[in-house]
């Protein structure tokens, strides 16, 4: 038992330590927002069938800034990730991440 607290601890810290954000490039034209709830509330309005309402909210959206929209073959960088979303930011800065489909940086197999 004493040999395994140390060694959890010890492992507990090396999970904790930060990774490096990962290199990617877009290669499908998505939107991202810094909070994964607008993103989720916009794609669940895709879902559903209501243009209107995605346009309303997308076009609020990138107007303050919470949203934006990456073009194809921009350079970002993955920070984090769900198993659907990634967290990307432009490379070029020290912008906040926008959660944004992993679709926009995966090419279709």
């Amino acid at each position: 038992m004493r040999l395994i607290l140390p060694a959890l601890a010890a492992l507990a810290v090396i999970v904790s330590l930060p990774r490096d954000a990962q290199a990617e490039t877009i290669v499908k034209e998505r939107f991202g927002c810094h909070t994964q709830e607008v993103t989720d509330r916009l794609f669940k309005l895709v879902m559903a069938g209501d243009e209107s309402g995605f346009g309303q909210l997308l076009k609020g959206s990138l107007a303050t800034g919470e949203c934006r929209s990456w073009k194809l073959g921009e350079e970002v960088r993955l920070e984090t990730r769900t198993m659907t979303y990634g967290c990307l930011a432009p490379t070029s800065g020290q912008d906040r991440c926008y959660w944004t489909p992993l679709s926009a940086i995966e090419k279709a197999n």
